[in-house]
């Protein structure tokens, strides 16, 4: 495995760090696959990144034949969350898209993976990476850029619905009421979705996720959901290895076949030639 740090600007001057996990292609004979890529963007409440949701989603992916990169964007404390976050992941989906022969990925496989507030970031991302005019309103050359599809794990969709918990918090992530609710940013050109989520979450209202589906069924979006019966926020993949120590509540072994399914999902999605095991 190769493991690079890279540090880009977005097209506004804005700096920003990537780090990229390559999985070592077979050398015993000539191996020309190309893999899908996971562009992670983890959680941490808008003010800081979750270690639950960084290097265990990268590797949790390489180990199932994909290439895998998490994102560090801003946060509340550099200002404004939005909208720089947005072209931050926006650039950071650009330079994968352009870069992913190089690093034995395929272009046109890129999953938007996002936690919690990261998967705000990538509900927003993703309707606004549709939209030319905000993209020639930030510096980007190109009319489009969307991921192949989207993986949405106990998100914040709207900023009104119990996360944020005060409003000091959330003026903080911003005072422009455009990027409060993602879900009235779904439209025809919203990437297939995969979400999923617990009833029981303590932190961001399982409603959320619900008001999001909504949105995409109004749309006629592929998707496939899964709302759990319990646990708590922020669980990952709820098993020991990405626990936190003496949290037994992160043991949730009820939500643990979110990954499968999701892989399985994406694989029906891509319908590749690519015999990779995804």
């Amino acid at each position: 495995m190769k493991l690079e740090t890279l540090v880009l600007h977005t097209p506004e001057g804005e700096p920003f760090t990537m780090w990229r996990y390559q999985r070592d292609q077979f050398t015993l004979f000539p191996d020309e696959r190309q893999w899908p890529l996971a562009l992670i963007f983890p959680g941490g409440g808008f003010a800081g990144y979750s270690e639950r949701e960084v290097e265990a989603v990268a590797l949790k992916f390489l180990a199932k034949g994909y290439q895998a990169i998490v994102v560090k964007y801003n946060l509340t404390a550099d200002g404004p969350f939005y909208p720089t976050a947005a072209t931050i992941g926006l650039t950071a989906l650009s330079y994968a898209q352009q870069h992913a022969q190089e690093w034995d990925a395929d272009p046109h496989h890129i999953t938007a993976v996002g936690f919690s507030a990261g998967g705000h970031l990538v509900a927003v991302m993703t309707a606004l990476g549709a939209r030319a005019d905000f993209l020639q309103q930030h510096g980007f050359k190109s009319k489009s850029i969307l991921p192949f599809a989207q993986v949405l794990s106990y998100p914040v969709i709207d900023l009104t619905l119990g996360f944020p918990t005060n409003h000091a918090d959330l003026m903080a992530v911003t005072t422009d009421e455009t990027y409060w609710h993602a879900q009235r940013l779904v439209t025809a050109q919203t990437p297939p979705t995969f979400i999923w989520a617990t009833r029981t979450d303590e932190l961001v209202p399982v409603v959320n996720s619900i008001q999001y589906l909504n949105a995409l069924v109004e749309h006629d979006i592929p998707f496939e959901s899964h709302i759990y019966a319990s646990g708590v926020h922020g669980l990952a993949f709820g098993d020991l290895a990405d626990s936190r120590y003496c949290h037994p509540e992160d043991l949730a072994p009820q939500v643990q076949n979110w990954f499968p399914m999701m892989l399985r999902w994406l694989r029906t999605q891509y319908a590749s030639q690519n015999p990779t095991e995804i």
